[in-house]
């Protein structure tokens, strides 16, 4: 029984971060862009277990949040990096006392992730490589870092809390 729990979570899960990414309202926003959605649910499944399984999820979510996407940038290999890096912050066998610390690594996370993204645009389109482009996308960068680190710690220690009942 624990283990359909635990299924049912994390399906519910992966169906609402469509959800809150398509329809977060607008005191979740700061001039109309989202927290980083990916990293404050990957943040506390990594948290939770070990280096293969949170690998494993993090790719999952990576191609889930790709499939929404018509890109040419992935977010695979920044959640990758950054679920093998929490799994192994929690194999250390450090304690979460605070829910700010959720927050930290939330918005290291997002900053990662924002640079992982931005890196592959230059990458990929060459073109982009004017002052225009930076500018906007400093801009978007540090909204989303701002808001993924005053929403995570709600979320992801709620997340946690309930990863730790089942």
């Amino acid at each position: 029984m624990l283990k359909n729990n635990k299924n049912i979570l994390i399906f519910l899960i992966l169906i609402c971060l469509q959800f809150c990414i398509i329809t977060a309202p607008d005191w979740l926003k700061i001039n109309g862009i989202t927290p980083c959605w990916p990293v404050i649910l990957l943040l506390p499944f990594s948290l939770r277990n070990s280096r293969l399984k949170s690998s494993i999820a993090a790719v999952w979510l990576g191609v889930f949040i790709d499939s929404f996407t018509i890109d040419d940038v992935s977010y695979v290999p920044s959640l990758l990096l950054l679920s093998v890096v929490w799994s192994t912050y929690r194999l250390h066998n450090k304690k979460i006392e605070l829910f700010l610390n959720i927050g930290l690594m939330a918005i290291l996370g997002t900053a990662f992730v924002g640079f992982s993204i931005w890196i592959q645009k230059i990458f990929f389109y060459s073109v982009l490589r004017n002052n225009w482009f930076h500018s906007w996308s400093i801009f978007v960068l540090i909204s989303e870092v701002i808001i993924t680190g005053l929403v995570a710690p709600f979320f992801s220690s709620w997340l946690l809390l309930t990863y730790k009942k089942n």
